[in-house]
């Protein structure tokens, strides 16, 4: 063999080689999605899904694909699946389902097949859908249908992948049955549609799906779909949200190629929300105001950026990480808006004292940050301290960095670098947290911190918020529900622990009474007026208990303007 031949041949094993060497494409998913046509009152009642997955191996017994049961507490439609089929390149598999509980709140549902599992599998069933079913309190997880429209997220009806398998994904949409009208929105955008990057299917669960005639909203990198009609001018706020998450992204100095915003009415719980894969799912109920869902937006579109801590520490686990994500998220909820000048001062002043009067008038507010995780869902009370006392606790930290360093640094600057380092790879934990702080301010700063997680009262400087603003103390009146609420959360609710002398009491409310229906505690705390319409049942007969829910008043904390000659 000549020179040059022997170069060819080098050339053409190199390139053998290198095309060996090249990385096998990520597997895929497929899930198309088909709702039925709406009845004459406008309920989709069901919903066809076909689901094609590759690399689908597993052997005999294993799962296969899963659902949640129950998904934080909230019951999914694992229970309505009807006209389940499954085949792989051998033909049919027979698949059989098997619960296993992960905790009081979680169940997973798993399909296993009776033989071998290998390569591309086809899944096809059908969700049924109970239009008199009532909206849960929250989290809004589950599949529900009105105005011709139905919604819901991924891990209450869309069975996914057993593995953990990171999948490129392509969303379908069957609207042949909704008309030529009819849209479909998911997550990852409106109508059929595959994001560049694999995704995981524990992600693919927090996959929201909206379809039918919903409202829509577009904007460059940004969209909204909205079911139910609001009573706010739902465009316009859905325009504001747009310019909102673009001062967002270049605060923090990036942001997702698109973000989605869903919303669909809950009379009972009107203004809760959850986030989900590039985008956020919230309620609105029939007297929901612009500027509450401008507040709501605000907090909820920061999770695209801020979120808790990582790790397993036990103060930056789950809920008793809940005063650094929320915390963050009140305080700049606010704040950057008002910067934006997206809200006026009296917005960003309204905002402030809500959340400072339902922290200072808190009868819990001494409860240590150990002892939320564990009365997070039996007390209201509890469950709003890691929101207040967080955004508080971050301003006080702001205008101490503000102060330490003449200005040159803030808050904002340690919030930056550590999702810098977090998109760097590295892990945003309450170690990475305390060692900047330490940088920042000191021992002092640790001391604070510290004394913020044991219960003590946090008070930010009187011009905190600005040189605009000052410090007073107003008479406000305790939250008191009027009896245990504890009550609210067993099944059935029954009423005990009643207060004798209580505007509970008062109002003719009795120990023993069954509580029927859902409502809100969580915001009405911020509003000294907020009155509660309490369904019960007595003795066989419904009746309605309407009382203003407050007790002692106190002295509270609250800002305002400073007149004019005290600037």
């Amino acid at each position: 063999m000549n020179g040059s031949m022997r170069c060819m041949a080098s050339g053409i094993a190199l390139v053998l080689s290198g095309a060996r060497a090249a990385p096998e494409p990520p597997p895929t998913l497929s899930i198309t999605l088909a709702p039925d046509a709406p009845d004459r009152d406008g309920h989709i009642r069901a919903i066809d899904l076909t689901l094609v997955v590759t690399d689908a191996d597993a052997a005999p017994g294993a799962p296969l694909f899963h659902l949640p049961a129950t998904a934080n507490t909230v019951v999914t439609s694992a229970d309505d699946i009807t006209a389940l089929t499954a085949t792989d390149a051998r033909g049919p598999l027979s698949l059989a389902a098997q619960d296993t509980p992960a905790d009081d709140s979680n169940t997973d549902r798993a399909w296993r097949a009776d033989r071998a599992v290998a390569g591309t599998v086809t899944i096809r069933y059908r969700v049924t859908i109970d239009p008199a079913r009532p909206p849960l309190v929250a989290p809004q997880y589950d599949i529900r249908t009105e105005s011709g429209t139905v919604s819901g997220a991924a891990n209450s009806f869309v069975l996914l992948p057993a593995d953990a398998k990171p999948r490129h994904v392509a969303v379908h949409w069957n609207l042949t049955k909704l008309g030529a009208n009819a849209i479909g929105v998911s997550s990852f955008g409106v109508g059929d549609v595959a994001p560049d990057t694999p995704i995981t299917p524990d992600r693919l669960g927090s996959v929201y799906y909206m379809a039918g005639t919903p409202g829509l909203y577009r904007a460059p990198g940004f969209f909204a779909a909205w079911q139910g009609t609001p009573a706010f001018a739902a465009a316009e706020v859905m325009q504001w949200a747009s310019k909102l998450h673009a001062f967002y992204g270049s605060f923090f100095g990036y942001r997702p190629p698109s973000f989605g915003v869903f919303a669909r009415t809950n009379a009972g719980n009107p203004g809760s929300g959850i986030g989900l894969v590039d985008s956020f799912a919230f309620t609105f109920g029939p007297t929901s105001t612009a500027e509450e869902m401008r507040t709501l937006l605000a907090h909820e579109m920061l999770h695209a950026w801020v979120n808790s801590l990582d790790g397993s520490m036990d103060a930056a686990n789950g809920l008793g990480a809940a005063w650094f994500g929320e915390g963050l998220a009140v305080y700049y909820q606010r704040a950057l808006p008002y910067r934006a000048g997206l809200i006026p001062t009296a917005a960003f002043l309204a905002d402030l004292n809500e959340t400072a009067g339902r922290y200072y008038t808190n009868a819990m507010i001494a409860t240590p940050n150990a002892d939320i995780a564990a009365g997070f869902w039996r007390d209201t009370r509890i469950r709003v301290l890691p929101y207040d006392r967080g955004s508080l606790y971050f301003a006080t930290v702001n205008a101490a960095i503000r102060a330490r360093s003449g200005g040159r640094r803030s808050l904002d600057d340690l919030v930056r670098e550590m999702l810098a380092a977090r998109r760097r790879g590295e892990a945003m934990t309450l170690v990475m947290w305390r060692r900047m702080l330490a940088a920042e301010l000191g021992q002092s700063g640790i001391q604070s911190f510290e004394a913020m997680l044991a219960g003590k009262t946090v008070l930010p400087p009187s011009d905190a918020f600005g040189a605009r603003f000052e410090r007073v103390k107003v008479p406000l009146r305790r939250w008191q529900l009027g009896f245990d609420p504890a009550s609210t959360t067993t099944s059935p609710k029954t009423v005990r622990g009643l207060i004798p002398g209580s505007n509970a009491a008062l109002a003719g409310l009795r120990n023993g009474d069954h509580i029927t229906t859902a409502f809100p505690q969580d915001a009405p705390q911020g509003d000294q007026h907020a009155t509660l319409d309490l369904k019960i049942e007595r003795d066989g007969r419904p009746m309605v208990i309407h009382y203003l829910p407050r007790g002692k008043t106190v002295l509270a904390w609250q800002w305002r303007l400073r007149s004019a000659g005290k600037r």
